[in-house]
């Protein structure tokens, strides 16, 4: 692999955080570039969704509106977060066929979490693998990570946390009530750490991400070059943040399907009749990661279906829209939902991360038959 360049873009917005990475591996991908790791951190809190999330079901969009936060889709799966100025992120951005590219998305986290765990030893902080695309301390994540093949390039996201606001955090998440919201923030107190919490202090920023440049460059087994974005780069990242600032971009997902809108009572796990031999109705189902399908059923069979949620796939684009047409017209009697599920994976060539195609039928089935159908 080719010498890597270092960059160092500072403080950034939201806009500009979620499209650095897609600029670079587009010009890595095509060899304009050499692999890159990018340190950046945010400017001001962000409100930051997955890619197959709907924004309207996860934020408490009025909260963000009131309080001046951006809300900004990324083409990163996982869960919605909420990013700020408390965080030291990275992005890794390799070529296809680079070391750590040719075993999966799997076999990609493997591979270049192990340098980020190495970082966090060294500031005293040992850290294990959670899950697939996670590291924790003690049990309670310390760093969130995303990975995805974009245009020839593979990439890793990820952050490690320097401090915490679980309140602000919650804040910014839809939730059924203020009582909910309060266990929440108790719950991410739990769940989540930071290197304040665990060394009783939040060490300085350049001395994180010098500890993440030194480890990559062990793991890499040589020095990278100081570099900065290409007068390229710098062109298509203009271009995309002004594509990927406006609602259209944003409320992507919530937008791709008005009919399965506009029905409040339509809550996970309820079907709701429409009319005689159709209803409507959403379940949600996790396994690694979260499932939900939002399913109208005409006469037994799938009428249109909505996928969504905190799973990633790869490629990040286009698949779960494949699948959702795909579905359309499937009979809901017998174990008619695998095999079509099996084949669009095939036909597609998409690889699942964090769900199965057994999650998936699973979700389509429940939201399809739901409860007893209610009026």
């Amino acid at each position: 692999m080719d010498p890597v360049r270092w960059v160092d873009l500072g403080p950034v917005d939201g806009p500009t955080m979620v499209n650095a990475f897609v600029a670079v591996a587009e010009a890595v991908g095509q060899k304009a570039s050499p692999p890159t790791i990018l340190s950046v951190h945010p400017t001001a809190p962000f409100a930051n969704v997955g890619y197959h999330q709907e924004a309207e079901r996860e934020l408490d969009l009025d909260f963000c509106r009131a309080e001046g936060i951006p809300v900004v889709r990324r083409v990163v799966g996982g869960g919605a977060i909420l990013d700020g100025p408390w965080e030291e992120d990275y992005m890794v951005v390799v070529p296809d066929g680079a070391p750590g590219t040719t075993a999966g998305v799997e076999g990609f986290y493997a591979h270049y979490l192990a340098p980020i765990r190495a970082a966090l030893g060294h500031l005293g902080v040992p850290a294990e693998r959670g899950g697939v695309n996670d590291l924790t301390a003690r049990g309670r994540k310390i760093s969130a990570n995303g990975a995805l093949a974009l245009a020839g390039a593979w990439v890793l996201t990820g952050d490690i946390l320097l401090d915490l606001d679980p309140t602000l955090m919650t804040r910014v998440l839809r939730v059924p009530d203020e009582k909910f919201r309060a266990k929440l923030a108790g719950g991410l107190s739990e769940w989540l750490t930071s290197l304040r919490r665990e060394l009783g202090r939040a060490p300085e920023r350049a001395t994180v991400a010098a500890a993440l440049r030194e480890a990559f460059e062990r793991d890499l087994g040589g020095p990278m070059v100081n570099g900065a974005l290409s007068p390229a780069e710098t062109e298509r990242l203009a271009a995309l943040r002004q594509a990927r600032s406006g609602a259209t971009w944003t409320f992507l997902k919530d937008a791709s399907h008005p009919r399965l809108r506009g029905r409040p009572d339509i809550v996970p796990g309820r079907s709701v009749k429409i009319a005689d031999g159709t209803t409507l109705g959403r379940a949600d189902v996790k396994a690694g990661k979260l499932v939900r399908a939002t399913v109208l059923v005409r006469a037994g069979r799938i009428e249109e279906v909505e996928l969504s949620g905190d799973f990633f796939t790869v490629p990040f684009a286009g698949a779960i829209e494949a699948l959702e047409r795909d579905l359309v017209g499937a009979s809901l009697e017998g174990a008619t939902l695998m095999p079509r599920i099996e084949a669009w994976r095939t036909r597609e060539g998409v690889r699942l991360v964090g769900v199965g195609p057994e999650e998936i039928a699973r979700a389509i089935a429940s939201a399809a038959g739901g409860s007893a159908p209610t009026t």
